[in-house]
């Protein structure tokens, strides 16, 4: 990577990492919270639902406008308008106020998604970029980790107001800094043929259109990848959420030490984002059906380390190695999804079709958490409920497999476009 570019990433990354903090840091001090305000769990998961829903909603339109504006400006934008009512959290004096600033959060967080990856689209070449997706999706997950450990060591100490402070207020100060080193990318740099005109100074000269929504669907890679996605919602959102529950529950684990088995698969998740991409641009230069390929068959690996997982009974130890080649399985066609999307999307298509992703998963994740609950009622067991919910990744692994067939000519659909765009404009 080329200096300025290797600092921009760097600078997204952080950004990225601090996002996602603030969306754990309540996690650990819900009881502190419901005794101040004297509310229930009913009302933290309606602060919660509401948060992510609005972010989920609002994402649409932070990706038409990435397909169509300055994405550094929005990303800044973005920041502030979600970071800012995050910050005046901890000063929140009663419910209501503590929900209303909550769902204004959401507000900003829904276009990190959308707009970053449409830069990393235009700021590195078909292959590098499932690298750079790969390095920057693991800061979700490492942001998740900061923000459970800010919460759950500062609340405790300090007042369930400060990790509030601590993870919104840097990155407002990150987001001013950004203004002065962060670059906006030439939208189509990359791409072969008009990527060429682009770089000696040309404008890209496509715009979106509200139609496009329907070539967007007409993609095969997209309508697969799109399927695979709501499948994939089930385990995604189901088992983290219930997992420590389930060790607890069903297998005797104090919460200190289902927690910490917890944090060993969460170690599982980032090492299995970034092994995923590096392995994902590896397979893409030698064939690009490799990818989904890898895909499913890693996918369909996970769903049988994750029951194995839930079935032992042994040593604390084994049971964190199953766990964490659980987790890192499972997690390996996480950013391989984002890379091929990339790769498959014009230019000004990226910020949408990555928004409508976005929707998926995060009113997916809220879909997933209701699927296990009502599984573990109509089936009488929490484990139970999990390794159905595990199973809808064969799902996820069949369509990968099917998509193996259509990838590469999506892919040279997109460079034939580029190129006759290239000739029409010269």
């Amino acid at each position: 990577m080329k200096k300025n570019a290797t600092i921009d990433i760097l600078f997204l990354f952080s950004l990225l990492v601090l996002l996602n903090a603030d969306q754990m840091v309540m996690s650990p001090n819900i009881g502190a919270i419901e005794i101040e305000f004297g509310i229930t769990d009913a009302h933290i998961g309606l602060v919660a639902s509401s948060f992510t829903i609005i972010g989920a909603l609002v994402s649409l339109l932070w990706g038409y406008l990435t397909d169509k504006y300055n994405r550094k400006r929005l990303l800044i934008y973005s920041i502030l308008v979600g970071e800012i009512p995050c910050l005046m959290t901890a000063f929140s004096n009663s419910y209501g106020e503590l929900f209303f600033w909550r769902a204004l959060t959401g507000l900003g967080i829904g276009a990190s998604f959308p707009i970053v990856y449409s830069m990393v689209g235009d700021m590195f070449g078909e292959v590098e970029r499932g690298k750079i997706v790969a390095f920057l999706s693991s800061a979700l997950s490492v942001g998740g980790i900061l923000g459970m450990i800010v919460g759950g060591f500062v609340g405790p100490k300090f007042g369930w107001r400060m990790p509030f402070v601590l993870v919104s207020f840097p990155n407002v100060v990150l987001a001013v800094i950004s203004t002065f080193i962060l670059e906006e990318p030439k939208r189509g740099a990359f791409e072969k043929g008009i990527g060429d005109l682009v770089r000696s100074g040309y404008t890209y000269p496509k715009v979106p259109k509200l139609t496009d929504y329907v070539k967007l669907v007409k993609v095969k890679t997209n309508f697969l990848l799109f399927l695979q996605g709501i499948a994939g919602t089930v385990p995604w959102g189901a088992i983290p959420y219930f997992l420590v529950e389930f060790f607890r529950r069903e297998r005797n684990l104090s919460i200190e030490s289902a927690t910490m088995v917890f944090i060993v698969f969460g170690i599982g998740n980032v090492l299995g984002i970034i092994f995923g991409g590096w392995m994902g641009s590896k397979l893409y230069e030698k064939s690009k059906a490799y990818v989904p390929l890898f895909c499913s068959i890693t996918t369909a690996i996970g769903v049988l380390f994750t029951v194995l997982t839930l079935d032992y009974v042994g040593p604390l130890i084994s049971l964190s190695l199953l766990g964490f080649l659980a987790s890192f399985t499972a997690s390996l066609t996480g950013p391989n999804v984002k890379f091929m999307l990339l790769n498959v999307n014009e230019p000004q298509d990226r910020g949408r079709i990555f928004s409508i992703f976005n929707l998926t998963d995060s009113l997916g994740s809220g879909l997933g958490k209701f699927a296990g609950g009502a599984l573990s009622i109509s089936l009488g067991s929490l484990g139970m409920a999990l390794k159905v919910s595990a199973y809808f990744w064969l799902v996820c692994a069949g369509l990968l497999f099917i998509l193996a067939f259509y990838f590469a000519k999506d892919v040279v659909n997109l460079q034939r476009n580029m190129m006759m765009l290239k000739e029409k404009i010269r």
